[in-house]
């Protein structure tokens, strides 16, 4: 599985970059979990940027561009109810932030937007990258 992993990573990587949706696409096309492609990707030296909720990936940090999640000017109550009911300690994962977003039909970065807004700490990502 290794083999199909590394392949596939390859080739979707540019400049030893690969954005979060295509190494969840590997996962699916290989069967593999998103964890797994994680360790292929790590062995690599390819790194993983672009998350699908905004947070890392999208420009350089130290000029404040590496994530998109901004402050918004109003939080819908239901969407912030059913993050910190999934967070009682103040953290929620990556995976229930996808499916909050999935069961609510909403973009992914919408909701972790959201769970940034309020103070939701997220970890662990699915593709260890915190």
């Amino acid at each position: 599985m290794n083999e199909a992993i590394s392949k596939r990573s390859k080739e979707r990587a540019h400049e030893g970059m690969m954005p979060c949706i295509a190494a969840h696409a590997v996962a699916w096309e290989t069967g593999a979990s998103p964890e797994k492609v994680a360790d292929v990707l790590n062995d690599l030296d390819i790194r993983v940027s672009q998350c699908q909720l905004g947070l890392f990936g999208y420009g350089p940090k130290v000029e404040g561009k590496s994530k998109l999640v901004r402050p918004m000017p109003a939080i819908d109550p239901h969407l912030k109810a059913r993050l910190e009911a999934k967070a009682p300690k103040g953290v929620i994962s990556c995976r229930a932030v996808w499916d909050i977003a999935d069961d609510l039909r909403i973009e992914r970065f919408v909701v972790g937007n959201t769970a940034d807004a309020i103070g939701l700490r997220i970890m662990p990502c699915q593709l260890k990258c915190f």
